[in-house]
């Protein structure tokens, strides 16, 4: 079977939490991963590589793998399998 990887961009921003830091510095996180910080001077989103600010959503860059080829096949009865 062959596998395709394909790069996907999924909205995560109702899982994004926003927490102060002890240097009082707000930080994002995604499933307990920073994923960047909220800078006070220039009032903007700071995101690590992967991740992305558009239309005022956080946005991450992931890879996904397709089956281009997939074909359905039909149970072994006799073999015990499908």
């Amino acid at each position: 079977m062959s596998f395709l990887l394909k790069q996907k961009t999924i909205d995560i921003t109702k899982d994004v939490v926003g927490k102060f830091n002890e240097n009082g510095n707000f930080e994002l996180f995604y499933d307990n991963e920073c994923v960047g910080e909220f800078v006070q001077e220039t009032n903007k989103l700071k995101l690590k590589h992967g991740y992305q600010q558009q239309n005022r959503r956080i946005l991450k860059s992931v890879t996904v793998t397709e089956h281009p080829n997939m074909k359905y096949v039909d149970c072994d009865i006799e073999g015990g399998w499908c």
